[in-house]
C-alpha cells in the first residue's frame, strides 16, 4: 500500500471536512466530540478523495485507507509537510495561558506594526494573514487551517505572527510541527473543565506546551502566577521570567492604575534575544490607555516578547502608549452619565481581574450584569458564581444574572443544569441577585435601577456579546420616553491618558 508520505506528496489538497474535498484531496477522518469524520468517508470518496486516514475501524470505501494510531497527530504532520513547514520562515510567538492571550497577542501585533514589521495574527477574535482578516471559529485553528494560514502569511511577506495557543489546541495536536520563535505563558486558573475533566488535566495540557518548544526557544513566564512559576521550573530550555513587583529578568514596578489606564516602570536585566543578541539592562516608563492591574501584566508580557524579538524598548513604550485595547476586554464607555465596563469575563480569573479593577473608577454605585456561561458544564459555572459571590460579599453591589436566551448560538446555549449550578451556588452562599432569562430584560432592569454616576459592569462570554448594542438601544428608547434622568446620550469610549 502507498505510504502516507507519498500520498501527501501527490495530493492536491488535504481536508478533515468532507465538504471541502475535491479531486485529489487526502481526507482525514477525525472523530470529534460532536461529529465523526469516519461517517463521511463515503462522501469524501464521492467527491474525489485519493485516500482516507483514520484511527478508527476502517470505513467501507473502495479507495485506500491508512489506519494510524492517532489521526489528529498524523493530520498535523501531513499539514506541515503539505504546506512546506511555513512556520520555519516566520517568527511565530505562541501565547498560552488561561487569560490575557487575546490582549497580549493584540498588543504584540500593535508593537510589531508600529515598529514597521509586517504581521499576521491568529486568535480567538480573528485571523489576519497579512492581506486578509476574518473572524475566527476556534482560538487555535485545526492543524490544516493553521498551516494554511501560515503559508498564506509567508506568501504575503509577513515576518511576525502573534498566536494564541489554547490548551485544547495543544492536547488535540493542532500546534504540532510548528516552529515557535518564542513561547509565552500568561497565567493559569480553572477553565474548560468540561473538556479536560479536571483542573489537574487542564494544568497538564498547559504544561504540555513546553514539549513543543526547542531547547533554544525562549519561554517567557509570568512567575507572579503560582501555577506558571511551578511550570517554569520544569522547562529545560531558555527561560525568561517576568513579574510585577518581584525580581525577574523583566519586571514592572511603580504601578499606577486609574479609570483611564495604567502605567509602570519596565526594568530588564541582561537578556538574549531570539537571535542570540545580548541586550544590556534597560528601564522605561510604560503607559497603557486601558485600565486594570491585569492589563499591566499583559503589557509587561507583551513587552517582554517584543524585546526578545529585538524591538527596542523605546519603540515598545511608544506603541503601548497608543494601544486602543481589544473589543470586550475592559472596554469602557459612557452611557447617559453612567460608566459601562464591557468584558468577556468567562472564568474565575477573568471575573476577579475585572471586579478588582472597579475601585479605580469614581462612581456612586456599582451594578453587575452577568451572563451564565453556556455549554461549558456545571463546574465552571459554580466556580464563576463563587468568584462573583466573593467580591459581592466585600462590596455589596446588586447582581443581575441572565441566561441570555436568544442571544447565544446553539453551541453556547445555557442548559438547565448550568443555570441551576450558577444560581444554586449564589443561593447556598446567601448572595442576593435578580435573574432574567432574557438578556434584554436584564439590561432593561439595570438601566432602570441605575442613576447618574453609577458604574454598570457587563460580564460574560458569548451570551453578553450583544450586551453593549442592546444597552445602547434601550438607553435611546428610554430617553425617548423620558425615563432616563439625563438629556444627553454619549456612547463614545472614555478619553484620556496620563
Amino acid at each position: 500500500m502507498e505510504t502516507l508520505f507519498n500520498l501527501i506528496k501527490r495530493a492536491t489538497g488535504i481536508a478533515c471536512d468532507s465538504r471541502l474535498v475535491r479531486s485529489g484531496t487526502l481526507f482525514f477522518a477525525i472523530k470529534g466530540r460532536v461529529a465523526d469524520g469516519n461517517s463521511y468517508a463515503w462522501e469524501a470518496e464521492r467527491r474525489g478523495a485519493i485516500a482516507i486516514v483514520t484511527d478508527q475501524q476502517p470505513p467501507s470505501v473502495s479507495i485506500p485507507v491508512i489506519v494510524t494510531p492517532n489521526a489528529r497527530k498524523a493530520m498535523a504532520e501531513a499539514a506541515a509537510l503539505f504546506y512546506q513547514y511555513p512556520s520555519q520562515d516566520l517568527s511565530v510567538i505562541g501565547v498560552t495561558g488561561t487569560n490575557g492571550k487575546t490582549t497580549v497577542t493584540y498588543m504584540l501585533d500593535h508593537i510589531f506594526r508600529q515598529s514597521g514589521l509586517r504581521t499576521g495574527l491568529i486568535g480567538t477574535i480573528k485571523v489576519n494573514t497579512g492581506t486578509q482578516s476574518f473572524p475566527s471559529h476556534l482560538t487555535t485553528p485545526d492543524a490544516i487551517n493553521l498551516q494554511s494560514y501560515l503559508a498564506q502569511m509567508r506568501a504575503n511577506g509577513v515576518s511576525h505572527v502573534p498566536m494564541e495557543v489554547s490548551a485544547q489546541g495543544v492536547e488535540m495536536h493542532r500546534v504540532d510541527n510548528l516552529h515557535f520563535s518564542c513561547g509565552l505563558l500568561t497565567n493559569i486558573s480553572p477553565d474548560h473543565l468540561d473538556f479536560h475533566g479536571s483542573f489537574e488535566s487542564y494544568l497538564a495540557a498547559k504544561q504540555q506546551f513546553l514539549t513543543l518548544l526547542y531547547n533554544n526557544t525562549p519561554l517567557i513566564v509570568n512567575i507572579s502566577d503560582r501555577h506558571c512559576h511551578i511550570i517554569a521550573q520544569k522547562y529545560s530550555g531558555r527561560l525568561i521570567t517576568a513579574a510585577i513587583n518581584t525580581d525577574a529578568d523583566i519586571c514592572a514596578t511603580e504601578l499606577k492604575v486609574n479609570a483611564y489606564g495604567s502605567s509602570f516602570k519596565l526594568k530588564t536585566n541582561k537578556l538574549l534575544t531570539a537571535t542570540d543578541q545580548l541586550l544590556p539592562p534597560s528601564t522605561a516608563t510604560i503607559h497603557v490607555p486601558i485600565p486594570g492591574l491585569h492589563n499591566i501584566e499583559n503589557a509587561l508580557l507583551a513587552a517582554a516578547a517584543a524585546i526578545v524579538q529585538g524591538v527596542p524598548v523605546n519603540s515598545i513604550a511608544a506603541a503601548l502608549n497608543s494601544f486602543q485595547g481589544v473589543e470586550r476586554r475592559m472596554t469602557v464607555f459612557h452611557l447617559n452619565n453612567r460608566t459601562v465596563i464591557d468584558d468577556t469575563a468567562l472564568n474565575p480569573g477573568s471575573i476577579e481581574a475585572v471586579l478588582d479593577s472597579l475601585p479605580a473608577f469614581r462612581c456612586r454605585r456599582i451594578l453587575v450584569v452577568n451572563a451564565i456561561r453556556g455549554n461549558r458544564g456545571t463546574a465552571i459555572n459554580q466556580a464563576n458564581a463563587l468568584a462573583i459571590a466573593k467580591w459581592q460579599k466585600k462590596s455589596g453591589f446588586p447582581i443581575i444574572i441572565t441566561s441570555s436566551i436568544g442571544h447565544a448560538p446553539p453551541s453556547d446555549t445555557v442548559n438547565s443544569d448550568e443555570k441551576a449550578a450558577f444560581l444554586g451556588t449564589l443561593d447556598r452562599l446567601h448572595v442576593g441577585y435578580t435573574y432574567f432569562p432574557y438578556l434584554e430584560s436584564a439590561l432593561e432592569a439595570v438601566l432602570a435601577e441605575s442613576q447618574p454616576n453609577d458604574l454598570i459592569a457587563l460580564l460574560g462570554a458569548q451570551g453578553m456579546d450583544e450586551g453593549r448594542k442592546i444597552l445602547n438601544s434601550l438607553a435611546v428608547t428610554a430617553i425617548g420616553h423620558n425615563r432616563m434622568t439625563t438629556n444627553e446620550f454619549d456612547a463614545q469610549p472614555l478619553a484620556g491618558a496620563f
